[in-house]
């Protein structure tokens, strides 16, 4: 059993080892004290993922978990919590859909420690299904093998779905997901869901939804501007920002969310082929806007600039989108942190509050127009360029660029989750499903 002693600011708690775990039972596996104070609520997160961990260990694969006795802690149920979300991400299987005892006791409420576990895992579910999408090899998850996912999905949710197949998205002039997808034989797609908030879904998005963009790019090569070998291992990852997405709007109708919300997910393989859009090709996107191509394995800024015209038709009451877009972002903030970039100063506020009560870091970097001539390009029929031509500040450009694509009287904000949403093992990159908890209580705390 897991035993707890508090002393007057920590608590100390132990895990005796368990009895065919080859240790000395009289020696205990010891958790450093749990965070209190100004801790962060990341950090409460972390203890509970640890303590976990040594419970699962100490169960054994199927044997019951011990009791972690939180008694005489002093935990709010706030930061319970966030304890919580670490023991359920440590002792849940594959799938989040377990149901098991959590053997836990804490001095809060019968009523409040409920809601706080179903609720804690509503979340994890959802995380697991991020989680699951984007480690999925590129041969696992196609374009089209996403989009059937995203139906399904849809169905078991309540949400809006709609599908725009290659042809189609050619047709009405969604010329941007159109050039990074044709050098696949795997043709690119247009995901569409919505959530109708107290109404049924409809066959339309509903009016004054919140948008939002995922990038969907389920393997990425570079297209022509190919990647080294090194680079391109992980690269199935690229999908990351669809899959939040599609996590997130899995679990609005559980959390009775009533603010509408659209999202837009261009799923596509960026790979060479004899058909691949070329350096230096220009191609017309969804908002009419000319864009040069310089650089073909700066994709995620040109699919995700269709996806952003495509929720802004609709007069929606902000667009936020969610990539994997740029290595600068880490660069700059380190393998934890993302970045946001905000046009718009309120709905910035809003998901930094949102992260934060999330346990998600996130922050926030300068929406910096200084830099926005490096966007301009010379080319005919062209307005626009995928790549600065510098450097420096890349995270920063790609973030005005596709502010580009959002009417300026519409809040925008970005997030750039390369650091985050994968975390590298010596097994390899494996998704941590990063954003799903920011985005779900962003749009619970909508008014």
């Amino acid at each position: 059993m897991a035993i707890i002693q508090s002393t007057a600011t920590s608590v100390t708690p132990t895990v005796a080892p368990a009895a065919h775990s080859g240790r000395d039972r009289n020696a205990p596996w010891h958790l450093p004290p749990i965070p209190t104070g100004n801790a962060s609520r990341e950090c409460l997160s972390s203890w509970g993922e640890r303590a976990g961990e040594l419970l699962r260990a100490q169960g054994g694969e199927s044997g019951p978990l011990p009791t972690l006795t939180l008694t005489g802690s002093s935990l709010t149920t706030a930061e319970f919590r966030q304890i919580l979300a670490g023991l359920l991400a440590a002792i849940s299987g594959p799938s989040g859909d377990e149901t098991f005892d959590l053997p836990v006791e804490i001095d809060i409420p019968a009523a409040e420690f409920t809601r706080a576990v179903v609720e804690e895992h509503r979340l994890h579910r959802a995380e697991t299904l991020a989680k699951s999408l984007t480690d999925a090899r590129s041969n696992q998850l196609t374009p089209a093998m996403f989009a059937e996912r995203a139906s399904e999905v849809a169905v078991a949710n309540g949400l809006g779905f709609r599908l725009t197949t290659a042809p189609s998205l050619r047709a009405e002039g969604f010329g941007g997901i159109t050039a990074i997808g044709q050098g696949s034989v795997k043709p690119p797609v247009l995901v569409e869901l919505w959530f109708s908030g107290t109404l049924p879904p409809g066959d339309e998005p509903p009016a004054d939804a919140i948008g939002l963009a995922g990038k969907g790019v389920t393997f990425d090569a570079g297209g022509l501007s190919l990647k080294p070998p090194s680079a391109m291992y992980s690269m199935h990852t690229d999908c990351a920002g669809a899959a939040t997405v599609l996590a997130t709007l899995s679990v609005l109708r559980d959390f009775g969310v009533t603010q509408p919300v659209y999202a837009a997910l261009p799923l596509v393989e960026n790979i060479p082929g004899p058909a691949s859009i070329r350096p230096g090709d220009v191609v017309h996107t969804r908002s009419g806007v000319g864009v040069e191509i310089i650089d073909t394995d700066f994709e995620g800024r040109v699919v995700l600039a269709d996806a952003i015209a495509r929720l802004s038709e609709a007069a929606p009451r902000a667009v936020i989108s969610v990539a994997t877009l740029t290595y600068q972002i880490e660069v700059a903030l380190g393998p934890e942190i993302a970045g946001l970039f905000a046009r718009d100063h309120a709905l910035g506020g809003r998901l930094l509050r949102a992260a934060d009560q999330s346990a998600e870091a996130l922050w926030e970097m300068p929406w910096a127009t200084r830099y926005a001539s490096q966007l301009r390009s010379t080319a005919p029929g062209a307005t626009l360029r995928n790549h600065p031509l510098s450097d420096t500040g890349r995270a920063i450009t790609a973030a005005l660029f596709l502010g580009e694509f959002a009417p300026a009287d519409v809040p925008f904000a970005h997030i750039d989750c390369s650091g985050p949403a994968v975390r590298a093992t010596p097994d390899g990159p494996l998704a941590t499903g990063y954003g799903v908890r920011t985005l779900v209580e962003l749009l619970r705390q909508w008014d």
